[in-house]
């Protein structure tokens, strides 16, 4: 026999699927239509069919044993066809059923009546039917009859099928509330627990150690020592993929009852629960160091890592889980301040110098506004002629409770904060505010301001049009400006570093690279960049004039600047003997307490009032002469 056309039929096994009611266990409210539809047909076979590709599958039955049986042999596949019930009243002559083997054979089937099971869609899902042994007719009230009881047979397959979806929907909001739990509390990333899940886990251990003072906790705070290089590098995918073998490997060091958290970036935290003591922290602290320090593998590149972690215990009585966490942030940092891949534990003095911190960050961001900064001014003279050349600016900080800082009190964390650019912007414009006002005062149009840029200021992208702004606004000539760059600043941004130099070289700015020989010394590329002078680091003057090795470091820069092209300066001159190997060695300039301690405006103002003569030319400072150095390098 031939089907429905395909498209149709592929829409009506599409739906009799979707009612998920194929090979089902019986179900007694079918089973109660099948019972009817017999009683009122008077017949001794009864059931609710289900047309399948290939089968017809009985959801209910009585009269036979059989399940399922091959579609094209069976009568309900030519029922489905059709609108109304579709009645054989004598199988053996119907030419389309006289050969059917269940009218030939053992089941004798000899009278079939099946109404279609046609859902709201308008698409027959099976039929229910009723058989006889013998041929018979049925009345017009029982065909009426056979219809209304598959309209309810249609009208159960509807309610099973909506209590299921609802069922469905049920479980799957379920399933969506717990994953929403799961991710309100958990890691997207790792899969650990969050920053919320483990303030919770950290409250119920505070929790308990209240109830039980023998009961004792540790906070340990965990950050990755150079992710960002790493990340940067090698790419976030890497990045991402390290986070989580290292989240995978923190938990391998743990005991079920202790939490490891992820709180963003690559900060992790560890709550270790029911401790005896701090061994048992400091003992986990080199467990993970030693499970971190084997290499990751990603797709053949090898990852090295270490870890700084800070560690608090529950003996500081805090009842806040922020105060731990704050604690052990504390020391993490401690341990990075002390060169990284360790751990510290907290003590009342980090708290205490952090707390010192934070306010001067406050107050750091309010000094430019307040107009607290002063400039300092240290000569730089010119070794030779004992002139005074120039002035290097130096910052001063006229804190309001803590007086006058210099800039290690402060310079690291206004780098850190990012208050070192309007800071340097301020420098820079006020020093050369100040050489052009002593310019014009005093006819030392020869004067000159070197200022120094911070690494931060050196990597900002309009630093050019600031430094042009400034000297225009103060009608300052260039070629009276000097920048101090650190090798650092350099190296860091080597890509960019060449470039920039040589625009500020093409305004008339002559670079001074700042503690030569601290940072990369980096010989072999200095060539690369437009530089017009080497800082010898104080650290090399030290002591100059009572050890070998020193004065062959300061030789070998100083052949280096000759084979360059290039002159140098001297920082941290304190003898006469000191300056006389720098003469000897064709040092040109020195800068230092031997010339001059840092001056505020008004001491410097009146140094050079008093080396700068009517004619605008400078004057040997007293000390700098062959004859003085002599003298008092003699004593």
């Amino acid at each position: 026999m031939e089907f429905q056309e395909p498209e149709t039929e592929i829409k009506r096994l599409k739906l009799l699927h979707q009612y998920r009611i194929l090979d089902t266990v019986p179900e007694k409210h079918f089973d109660d239509l099948t019972q009817l539809a017999a009683y009122i047909c008077q017949t001794p076979i009864s059931a609710i069919s289900l047309t399948d590709f290939q089968r017809q599958w009985y959801k209910s039955k009585i009269g036979f044993t059989s399940t399922e049986e091959l579609r094209e042999m069976t009568f309900c596949a030519h029922a489905v066809l059709q609108s109304d019930v579709f009645v054989i009243p004598d199988t053996l002559m119907d030419e389309r059923f006289a050969n059917n083997p269940f009218v030939t054979g053992e089941a004798n089937i000899r009278f079939y009546a099946g109404a279609p099971l046609r859902t709201p869609h308008g698409l027959a899902l099976g039929t229910l039917c009723v058989l006889d042994r013998v041929p018979r007719e049925l009345s017009y009230q029982q065909i009426q009859s056979l219809s209304v009881l598959a309209e309810q047979v249609v009208t159960q397959l509807e309610l099973r099928r909506n209590v299921q979806n609802l069922k469905l929907n049920i479980v799957k909001r379920q399933k969506s509330e717990a994953q929403l739990r799961h991710n309100v509390f958990h890691d997207g990333l790792t899969g650990l627990p969050n920053r919320a899940l483990f303030m919770k886990r950290l409250s119920a251990a505070i929790a308990k150690a209240q109830r039980c003072s023998s009961s004792l906790f540790a906070v340990l705070f965990i950050d990755l020592d150079r992710f960002k290089v790493i990340n940067d590098s090698l790419g976030h995918g890497v990045g991402d993929r390290l986070l989580i073998e290292t989240a995978s490997r923190l938990k391998s060091c743990m005991r079920h009852e202790d939490v490891v958290a992820r709180l963003g970036g690559d900060e992790f935290t560890i709550l270790l629960n029911d401790i005896q003591g701090i061994r048992d922290a400091t003992d986990i602290a080199d467990r993970i160091q030693t499970a971190l320090t084997l290499p990751f593998n990603f797709s053949g590149q090898e990852v090295f890592i270490s870890l700084s972690v800070g560690i608090t215990l529950s003996t500081t009585g805090y009842q806040r889980p922020e105060d731990f966490l704050r604690d052990a942030d504390t020391a993490m940092y401690r341990a990075k301040a002390y060169g990284k891949a360790r751990y510290e534990i907290f003590d009342v003095s980090m708290h205490d110098s952090a707390v010192r911190q934070m306010q001067l960050e406050n107050d750091l961001r309010r000094a430019i506004e307040r107009q607290e900064f002063e400039i300092y001014f240290q000569p730089i003279v010119c070794l030779a002629s004992g002139k005074i050349g120039g002035f290097e600016a130096l910052i001063r900080w006229q804190h309001p409770t803590r007086g006058l800082l210099d800039p290690l009190d402060f310079i690291g964390v206004a780098e850190e904060t990012g208050a070192i650019i309007p800071i340097g912007y301020w420098i820079l414009s006020e020093a050369c505010r100040q050489l052009h006002s002593w310019q014009l005062k005093y006819g030392a149009t020869s004067l000159t301001i070197s200022v120094n840029l911070s690494t931060k200021q050196f990597s900002q992208r309009n630093l050019i049009e600031q430094i042009s702004s400034i000297l225009q606004s103060v009608g300052l000539n260039p070629c009276s400006l000097k920048l101090e760059i650190t090798e650092t600043a350099i190296m860091e941004n080597a890509a960019s570093a060449a470039e920039m130099l040589l625009q500020l070289r093409d305004l008339g700015i002559e670079i001074y690279m700042d503690d030569f020989g601290t940072g990369y010394s980096s010989l072999s590329s200095l060539h690369h960049f437009p530089v017009d002078l080497l800082k010898i680091d104080q650290s090399f003057i030290n002591g100059l004039e009572r050890g070998a090795e020193k004065s062959k470091i300061v030789q070998t820069i100083m052949t280096l600047t000759q084979n360059l092209g290039i002159n140098a300066i001297a920082e941290g001159v304190e003898t006469a003997e000191q300056i006389s190997i720098l003469r000897m060695l064709q040092c040109k300039f020195g800068q230092g307490y031997f010339f001059s301690k840092p001056l505020d405006r008004a001491a410097a103002e009146m140094l050079v009032a008093q080396h700068w003569n009517k004619a605008g030319e400078a004057i040997s400072h007293p000390n700098c002469s062959a004859q003085s150095i002599e003298k008092l390098r003699r004593g």
